[in-house]
């Protein structure tokens, strides 16, 4: 192995390594800052989180290298069926964006990526979520990142952004030999050798064919030739306010919630309490003390815990202190459904399409609170959704 490949690649894995150990420590989840971060690399550079440091993408590589190790033979997808599989993540993403149902639920629970990540921060998982990520790993073994390929929805994303890239691997095809050797080691199965520019949206910028290139300096990363910077830049921005259109008016997110959208991340953290003033008198609080009370009701991945805040027989506070379901639908739900219920002084309000789990397990949460508190006017939420488990009645907590 020559020294360049091998400095590419040992400087990839610590940057992989390091990937795993970020994703544990939470930086992804609890801090806004770093997809703020990932998102200026991603239209600087293209997608290297796919590349260098997405967990399971290191995972497949891990296995990739284990099969090899074990002489398990490797295949390349023929061309045939690659150009029917390619467009599947990309189908997936619009599947994603455009509709707004409660069964896009059960499509998550088979997303590896999503369940290992799930994994990593301590949560547990069914058995079609370990079973989905053997299947992709076992799949890794002989086939380079099947899921990043095919399946992966949050690769597809930041391909689109990583469109406006002014980075890029550039071929000289005037001292390229004609090897293929780029062809042989790309794991996203892209013609490096047929393209001045690698540009494709598949590409996740791992190095690999840079890194393999026998002739100096044929492969090199470098800025796009000024003559089709502003054609690729408008395109580029034209299909990205596009899909942010389309996505903001769909799901109420911005460009910042669809790249940082992640399906699989839990909203396991506390939430910032939603204030306001009632708007019709005396409700589900009437008769009870002021002071704050603990409620349980159940999400789609499980229990949410809720703090009510009671004043002056008003529900003036509600905070989410507890909850695991997945951060994208829940906080579609979370605003809306405290805000009304505050608003209208009652838990019985209309819950968020496309986020009817996390509303009702918000709902249930709220009126179980009042109902420990000794509240006569309100009623118990009948969570009938299919899931197993429902909300427990919790606790007083006064302050």
């Amino acid at each position: 192995m020559k020294k360049k490949e091998q400095n590419i690649r040992y400087i990839r894995y610590t940057v992989q390594a390091l990937g795993i150990l970020v994703t544990i420590l939470g930086l992804f989840i609890n801090y806004p800052i770093a997809n703020s971060i990932l998102l200026g690399i991603t239209l600087i550079l293209g997608p290297v989180f796919c590349g260098w440091i997405c967990p399971f993408g290191t995972l497949q590589d891990v296995f990739a290298t284990l099969g090899h190790k074990l002489g398990i033979k490797k295949y390349k997808m023929p061309t045939k069926l690659k150009r029917t599989f390619v467009p599947l993540r990309y189908i997936l993403l619009f599947i994603t964006i455009l509709v707004s149902a409660d069964y896009i639920f059960t499509l998550m629970t088979l997303d590896p990526r999503g369940n290992f990540t799930n994994l990593l921060g301590g949560n547990a998982l069914t058995i079609i979520g370990w079973s989905v990520i053997f299947i992709f790993l076992a799949a890794s073994m002989v086939f380079e990142r099947p899921f990043c390929n095919y399946f992966c929805i949050e690769g597809a994303k930041l391909g689109g952004f990583g469109t406006l890239r002014p980075l890029t691997i550039i071929r000289n095809e005037e001292t390229c030999v004609g090897c293929s050797k780029c062809n042989g080691v790309c794991p996203m199965n892209i013609d490096v050798a047929s393209h001045g520019q690698v540009r494709s949206l598949q590409c996740i910028n791992c190095m690999e064919c840079v890194a393999a290139c026998p002739v100096k300096k044929t492969l090199k990363v470098g800025v796009i030739p000024g003559k089709n910077i502003t054609k690729k830049v408008v395109l580029a921005l034209a299909a990205m306010t596009f899909l942010s259109v389309v996505y903001t008016g769909v799901n109420s997110n911005s460009i910042m919630a669809m790249l940082e959208g992640d399906n699989s991340i839990p909203a396991s953290t506390a939430i910032t309490a939603i204030t306001g003033e009632a708007a019709a008198g005396y409700g589900d609080a009437a008769g009870i003390a002021d002071g704050v009370y603990e409620g349980t009701g159940t999400g789609f991945r499980g229990q949410i815990t809720v703090e009510v805040t009671v004043k002056n027989q008003q529900i003036t506070q509600i905070e989410v202190t507890k909850n695991n379901d997945d951060a994208k639908w829940f906080n579609r739900a979370y605003s809306t459904v405290t805000s009304n219920i505050i608003k209208n002084q009652s838990a019985e309000v209309e819950v968020v399409s496309g986020a009817t789990y996390s509303s009702m397990g918000i709902k249930e949460g709220v009126a179980n609170a009042l109902i420990n508190a000794g509240g006569k006017s309100v009623k118990a939420i009948v969570n009938d959704l299919p899931k197993e488990g429902k909300g427990q009645h919790g606790k007083r907590r006064e302050r």
